[in-house]
């Protein structure tokens, strides 16, 4: 391959005297370049070596083409659900799990009341005991002249036993018995039988052994008499009733 000659650098001579450069040159005073040189050959030697290294690279590479596939353009992902925002903890998307629950420390249990002995007392004082512990009373009186009246005989729950404030204890309490009924003053009705008796007249007790009886002011001579008015029964043996209306001795 051709190359152009490279052309001779001319060399100036100094001024000589008096000689002004501005005049003869102009404003500047550097005398002027080289002409310019034909741009021609250079670029047609720079075309063929552009040619020359494009025919070297595609030999290099088994004279086909570059085979790797072209860059793929970025795609922009499409929106998907929001994540959680971020907790500081590194989890990300991670939700925290919720701190336990401290568990609640078990209430203690009210303490028992012993439930003192409260028999021989009288009913104020066997109150007044229980209110001192706390514990309620109930009163049940019951008749005894063994215990004076007043005194608290038994009690429910016992003595010694353990209960809770405001449990309710039963108390019986003794009471004055009433007094006996007075014995009867009027003298008992007499004692007969029923054979005494004749069952003709309800109202009054007359024996059938007897002869007769007759109406006492009446006519009749007796051996008895009867009070009247009374009832009479048939068959009424003694004939007292002579009007048949069932009284007998009406007059006497």
């Amino acid at each position: 391959m051709s190359t152009s000659p490279t052309p001779p650098t001319r060399h100036w001579d100094p001024p000589a005297p008096g000689h002004d450069p501005t005049r003869q040159w102009g404003t500047s005073p550097t005398p002027p370049g080289p002409k310019g040189k034909r741009r021609g050959p250079i670029l047609l030697a720079a075309t063929i070596g552009v040619a020359l290294l494009v025919t070297t690279g595609f030999v290099a590479n088994g004279g086909t083409p570059d085979s790797r596939p072209a860059p793929t353009p970025a795609t922009t992902p499409s929106p998907g659900p929001a994540d959680p925002p971020d907790d500081g903890l590194g989890g990300g998307s991670e939700v925290p799990e919720p701190a336990p629950t401290p568990e609640r420390e078990p209430e203690p249990e009210p303490a028992t009341v012993e439930i003192p002995e409260l028999s021989g007392i009288n009913r104020a004082g066997a109150e007044q005991i229980l209110a001192d512990y706390g514990i309620k009373a109930t009163i049940r009186y019951r008749s005894t002249d063994q215990y004076p009246a007043g005194t608290v005989i038994s009690q429910s729950p016992k003595a010694g036993a353990l209960v809770l404030p405001d449990t309710t204890v039963s108390l019986v309490v003794a009471k004055t018995p009433p007094p006996p009924p007075p014995p009867s003053t009027a003298p008992p009705p007499p004692e007969t039988t029923p054979a005494q008796c004749d069952p003709s007249y309800p109202d009054v007790c007359l024996d059938p052994a007897v002869e007769d009886y007759d109406c006492a002011g009446g006519s009749g001579n007796g051996p008895r008499y009867v009070e009247g008015p009374i009832r009479v029964l048939p068959p009424d043996p003694f004939d007292l009733d002579r009007e048949g209306d069932g009284v007998g001795c009406e007059n006497g």
